[in-house]
């Protein structure tokens, strides 16, 4: 619509909710159209009044959103005897001191001056007007934060600090902030809970963010998983995260030593909602590492990080839909609930979408080795060329058809890099694509399934257009590889070819599961699980050398550990020198 009405595509169109009820009566069907929008198109505040003659009127001032910088952490101040942060300082710096509203609206159009210009005395009334609001009753939780006692903020017009140069502004005492939220009272299971003999996670029908909750919340009895909350969804909902590890006693600990002294590999599941087996499969790998002895030990050399759903708010709508028509594609569930992706702004500082943050926040946390991100695809739409059927274009925009046949169970776009300063990735990455297709191919239903479904879109799409229908097969495993090696660019959006000297690879699967529900989501569901066992096998076999080195200095001394990724290979291993005691 965007394309044709305004040249550009339309960014956040809204909720659009196609709920389709099926009829037996013979009658022609009937439509109903509902269209709902916010109050106002953006924040604003508005004052009705009547005049003592009578007269009405209204004032409206809208609250634009302001560019400013990050805040710089400047100290956080603990006090023994007491949880949590006594008082946090930041520095944020504006643009001028003085507010220059009326000058500058007379130089250039109002909304631009509104939306770029933040002056100390604006930042100063914001946290004043603030602490009269919450002296009142209002606003409470507003900059308010768990376990924090008062918060200060340097509000600075130059980039350097000095005198004259800055005021000061504080939340003293801080507000009231939410309860921290607890796994456990949020699935509505009791404090009691025990893991029982029975399976953690079904495979017959699937996987709504509250059960997933709920299944998290059973494994977090186990003393090996840890579950927090690691975001919130547009529309509220709280999405979580798990940590898998041995036993840690220390009150304090820090990932970025974890994830130094072994490799972390993320499981984040459910980007695209309505695509349900990638839930049901990373949290059946974590019920293999919780309670199989075969995988219980894997986790003393591995970290794994568990995000069985990305984009809750879809899940929930696919979920409810799936129960109305269970056998029709649910392509409402695929992005967030204004319709866009919800990783499409994932980099920006501040999206849109609270939850597009939470896969880079993830990232940030643990530096992982590997980041996964296990998808699927509509399990029955074979309309191919009989059908008069238009499909998706193959790019969805202005390219050629390509009618997505089912073709079982494959890997979009195997990425690898080729880049002279990582020269070790590209066999690295090599060898984890073997490891991958032997996997696969041990799962006979899944081999059954792909001999099945290579051979129909063989003959039905390759063999009659080779234009638009493409065959790449690893190993007996259609897996479509990049034809040219990657170089590093952190601008990227995925996670390998951005931070390379961190995360070895990343990767993506496709499977036949919308909706899927028993035996297929079993057989499907058990196709990712092979995927996932063997990214984390590739883990677990990886000679880790952690590198240390000490420098001495006046009066003290320096201790630097470092960990090369990817893992050098045992040749490399036997032919490191060995460090004197």
């Amino acid at each position: 619509m965007g394309r044709f009405t305004r040249g550009a595509p339309l960014t956040y169109p809204g909720r659009v909710i196609p709920i389709v009820r099926a009829k037996a009566d013979g009658k022609a069907g009937q439509a109903k159209i509902s269209l709902t929008g916010f109050d106002a198109p953006r924040p604003s505040v508005v004052v009705e009044y009547v005049e003592t003659g009578g007269r009405t009127g209204v004032v409206r001032l809208d609250v634009p959103r302001v560019a400013v910088d990050r805040p710089q952490t400047l100290a956080a101040t603990v006090r023994a005897g007491r949880d949590g942060v006594d008082r946090l300082d930041l520095r944020v710096k504006v643009d001028t001191e003085k507010d220059e509203r009326e000058s500058l609206a007379q130089r250039a159009d109002e909304r631009r001056v509104d939306t770029t210009i933040m002056s100390a005395e604006e930042a100063q009334a914001l946290f004043a007007n603030l602490g009269r609001l919450r002296a009142a009753g209002l606003y409470r939780d507003a900059l308010a934060y768990h376990d924090l006692g008062a918060l200060r903020v340097t509000i600075a017009w130059e980039h350097e600090s000095k005198p004259r140069t800055e005021v000061v502004a504080a939340l003293d005492p801080n507000g009231v902030a939410a309860p921290f939220p607890d796994i456990r009272r949020a699935a509505n299971l009791g404090a009691g809970l025990q893991a029982g003999p029975a399976p953690l996670v079904q495979w017959d029908t699937p996987i709504p963010p509250p059960e997933a909750a709920q299944i998290l919340a059973r494994m977090s009895t186990f003393k090996e998983a840890t579950v927090y909350k690691v975001g919130e969804s547009y529309l509220g909902k709280d999405v979580w995260a798990m940590d898998l590890m041995p036993p840690i006693e220390a009150s304090h600990w820090s990932q970025a030593k974890q994830t130094t002294m072994k490799p972390t590999i993320v499981y984040s599941a459910r980007q695209h909602a309505n695509e349900v087996s990638s839930t049901s499969h990373v949290l059946k790998m974590a019920e293999l590492l919780l309670t199989d002895p075969a995988y219980h030990d894997k986790l003393n050399k591995v970290n794994v990080v568990v995000h069985p759903i990305t984009n809750a708010d879809g899940a929930q709508l696919a979920y409810d839909l799936q129960k109305i028509t269970p056998n029709q594609m649910l392509h409402a569930g695929y992005l967030g609930a204004l319709g866009v992706d919800v990783t499409s702004a994932q980099w920006d500082a501040d999206p849109l979408y609270p939850e597009s943050g939470i896969r880079p926040k993830i990232w940030r946390t643990w530096r992982p080795d590997i980041f996964l991100n296990p998808h699927g695809y509509p399990s029955h739409e074979w309309v191919q060329i009989f059908s008069e059927y238009a499909a998706w274009v193959r790019t969805r925009s202005v390219e050629t058809r390509d009618y997505w046949t089912m073709r079982g169970w494959w890997m979009p776009g195997f990425g690898w890099l080729d880049d002279a300063r990582y020269p070790r990735h590209k066999d690295e990455q090599m060898k984890l694509l073997a490891m991958i297709t032997d996997y696969a191919k041990q799962a006979p239903g899944t081999v059954a399934l792909n001999e099945r479904a290579y051979a129909r879109y063989k003959r039905y799409s390759f063999d009659f257009d080779q234009k638009n229908f493409k065959l790449d097969f690893t190993n007996g495993v259609l897996i479509y590889k990049s034809i040219k090696g990657a170089r590093a660019n952190p601008q990227s959006q995925d996670f390998m070819t951005r931070n390379p000297h961190v995360t070895i690879w990343d990767g993506v699967t496709e499977a036949p599961d919308e909706t899927a529900r028993g035996d297929w989501l079993k057989l499907v569901a058990n196709a990712g699980l092979q995927w996932d066992k063997a990214i984390l096998e590739y883990l677990v076999q990886g000679h880790h050398d952690v590198e240390r080195k000490i420098e001495p200095f006046w009066n003290g001394v320096t201790l630097t550990m470092n960990r090369p990724r990817p893992p050098k290979s045992a040749k490399d291993h036997d032919e490191q020198p060995t460090t004197p005691e």
